[in-house]
């Protein structure tokens, strides 16, 4: 370990040009302590991103993929391209305010044990956490059930949903979590990160960054670090997706993490629910909008076969 630590600072993008220029900003910002090293990865972005990071901070390395691969394989890619001490898995509609980045790795350095610690994230330009969001309950069946099905609308409030979202959670402290903490500003050990083999890639998008957190733990307690507060949009990166690819992804996705971390039953009953809603929507969508239906039937053919590489299902 190096007497002044060293941090690598990775930003996923896709054609979210403004959002990352704000971000990259607040990252590079003038401060106390060594600057970090920013790594953009542009995942085929047709809005020149790469090259307006380029042009304004010529000494960030930017990696420019010709198509979308994905976010964990993104993320890996990011890293490799690093040698600090640290990583900050960063969202590029997530701004660190001043001292927020230097926070986390203060943290980690006074934690040795820790694997990784992650930041507070509150709606922007408010001090109003992002309650359900900043730190998530870990999926169960009955979660991800009531969240399929719309119980959270139908029933704000219930037990169910509370497991997930966490509302009685304190913002105010520095904690430990055995939860999922925002894997929208992450920041991990790097030895502890390249244990775990990094991202799994055969997520696209979603649970890849739970997935992380869960295999992490292992090799160390994950702390909530109350006072590295961070400006979220949200949804920022998927606001351009179109529907049919949003559904691909999170439903492979779900069944994948489920495949990974659950037991046989409940792999089965997250099946029987995903194929069962699947076809109910896929019927009245076959006429009206069929793109959509072929990814319902997608979907359905998903949790009847079982999943596989959900990141292929996303392109």
């Amino acid at each position: 370990m190096s007497a002044r630590p060293s941090l690598d600072v990775v930003v996923v993008t896709r054609d979210t040009r403004s959002l990352t220029l704000r971000c990259a900003a607040a990252v590079l910002a003038p401060g106390p302590g060594p600057r970090p090293h920013l790594i953009v990865v542009d995942n085929g972005s047709s809005d020149g991103t790469a090259e307006a990071i380029r042009e304004r901070w010529p000494e960030t390395t930017v990696l420019r993929n010709d198509a979308d691969v994905g976010f964990a394989s993104a993320c890996n890619q990011g890293a490799r391209a690093g040698d600090g001490d640290y990583i900050l898995f960063l969202n590029s509609d997530a701004f660190p305010r001043p001292g927020a980045v230097g926070r986390l790795v203060s943290f980690l350095e006074a934690h040795p044990g820790h694997s990784a610690a992650a930041g507070l994230l509150v709606d922007v330009g408010t001090e109003r956490p992002q309650v359900g969001f900043a730190v998530r309950g870990f999926p169960t069946l009955a979660t991800q059930v009531a969240l399929l099905v719309g119980l959270e609308r139908a029933w704000p409030g219930n037990p169910v949903s509370r497991r997930q979202t966490m509302p009685d959670f304190d913002y105010r402290a520095t904690q430990d979590v055995a939860a999922q903490p925002a894997g929208a500003c992450l920041a991990c050990r790097r030895g502890s990160f390249e244990a775990v083999g990094g991202f799994d890639e055969a997520f696209y998008y979603w649970f890849e960054d739970v997935d992380l957190v869960i295999r992490l733990q292992e090799r160390g307690p994950v702390a909530f670090v109350h006072d590295a507060v961070f400006d979220h949009v949200g949804g920022g990166t998927f606001g351009a997706w179109h529907r049919p690819q949003v559904v691909r992804a999170r439903y492979g996705s779900l069944l994948y993490f489920f495949a990974k971390h659950h037991s046989p039953g409940a792999q089965l009953g997250l099946r029987l629910v995903v194929g069962t809603l699947a076809a109910a929507r896929l019927v009245p969508l076959a006429v009206v909008t069929p793109e959509r239906a072929g990814a319902y039937r997608d979907v359905l053919r998903m949790a009847v076969t079982g999943p596989q590489a959900p990141r292929r299902s996303g392109t």
